[in-house]
């Protein structure tokens, strides 16, 4: 399954509601999942349908910072989100104050500060991957509403955006924030990014 680059059409597009739950879209969720598994220079958390040119409403995330860093890390779909609610506030970083910047497996190469609230809650349809591998029917699918604080917050706002068509350089060049990529293990920033967001 290959990840589409900005500036593909796909990647612009509302996706669409997840209304049939057959066979073909479990396993559309197996390889979503084994693309982000597999993705390396740079890996990923998260990976939504749009980046890989299919208009649909899900996405998978790898959540929790253990799991993160775990060697086979537990990838949660969310189909059909819905962000209810969310903090007031919203940080360029993350909440203890730590500057990370957000990159995407379909902007290669650049990366930058994001604006994003520090906490959300979401309504969704949640299914794992290993419930998923077990039983490939929507009879293990769960209706929840979670709430998601600090980096795991951030990580489901960048993929929900994926599926309202929009990029996280959108906010870069709403906000008038600078743009880096990574040369050597070092942030360089890159000069007259205004004109290069605006392509993407």
């Amino acid at each position: 399954m290959k990840i589409i680059s900005a500036p593909h059409p796909t990647l612009r597009q509302k996706a669409k509601e997840v209304t049939i739950f057959d066979k073909k879209f479990f396993n559309f969720l197996e390889e979503l999942a084994d693309t982000l598994v597999k993705k390396e220079k740079p890996s990923g958390v998260g990976l939504a349908a749009p980046q890989v040119n299919k208009s649909l409403k899900v996405f998978a995330a790898v959540l929790g910072e253990k799991n993160q860093e775990s060697e086979k890390p537990q990838i949660e779909f969310f189909i059909n989100p819905k962000i209810t609610k969310h903090s007031n506030e919203k940080i360029l970083g993350l909440i203890d104050g730590s500057e990370r910047f957000e990159g995407c497996l379909s902007v290669p190469m650049l990366y930058g500060p994001v604006p994003r609230f520090t906490w959300v809650e979401v309504e969704y349809q949640s299914l794992t991957l290993a419930d998923l591998l077990k039983n490939k029917t929507n009879s293990r699918i769960k209706n929840k509403r979670t709430r998601f604080e600090n980096f795991d917050a951030r990580v489901i706002q960048h993929e929900y955006d994926h599926l309202e068509g929009i990029l996280f350089t959108d906010h870069i060049l709403q906000n008038e924030l600078p743009i880096y990529l990574e040369k050597n293990n070092e942030w360089v920033e890159v000069k007259n990014s205004k004109k290069i967001l605006e392509l993407l």
